[in-house]
């Protein structure tokens, strides 16, 4: 199997389960504070939409420029706070999954914060969000994340050689915690990306 076609199939094992921690949040919980500090429950899992229709839009050709362009890329397209934020969620799921299975997308190559990459590279960095972020709501909501040990523990070891050396600049990730080495894969890639257990 092509390696974009595994690294897709990883991706839509992880966000069944981002959909389905998505769709367990109760109508009270909305509110809650998540292990990001600065984003409740609603805002996290607006955050992970905006992030989906950004990455599709990217991968079906339009091309920010620098980081302000980046930025008002994804102000574009962030949920509105009439939105329903479950309904808007999975929408963006399904947008991104239609975008990455485009027959000329792994040939491409996109913008993204780290330069020009290819396209299976996207797919990357929307799984190692969508298994962060969706860690963070389990944590916020009191849910399982259910995340497949082995997409996690792949995700972890390319993580370490990404991050290797590199200064943690508090953009999602902060100084790595302690974890117990039998901990599941998903709970020692969240204390590496600096959540703590």
């Amino acid at each position: 199997m092509p390696a974009t076609a595994i690294a897709l199939a990883d991706f839509d094992r992880v966000i069944d389960a981002c959909t389905r921690l998505v769709e367990g949040v109760r109508p009270d919980q909305w509110g809650l504070p998540t292990p990001c500090a600065e984003w409740d429950v609603r805002k996290l899992v607006d955050h992970l939409t905006a992030g989906n229709r950004m990455f599709a839009l990217i991968a079906g050709g339009e091309r920010p420029e620098g980081g302000e362009g980046f930025q008002r890329l994804r102000a574009r397209v962030a949920p509105s706070a009439e939105d329903d934020p479950v309904a808007a969620f999975l929408s963006s799921a399904r947008e991104l999954r239609e975008a990455f299975s485009d027959p000329d997308f792994p040939e491409g190559t996109y913008p993204t914060h780290a330069g020009e990459q290819a396209g299976e590279f996207l797919i990357h960095m929307r799984t190692t969000e969508g298994l962060i972020h969706g860690w963070d709501l389990a944590r916020a909501t009191g849910q399982t994340a259910a995340f497949p040990e082995a997409v996690a523990e792949q995700t972890l070891a390319t993580v370490r050689v990404t991050l290797a050396g590199r200064p943690r600049d508090g953009r999602g990730f902060g100084p790595e915690q302690p974890a117990p080495a039998n901990a599941p894969a998903i709970d020692r890639l969240a204390a590496f990306l600096g959540r703590s257990l």
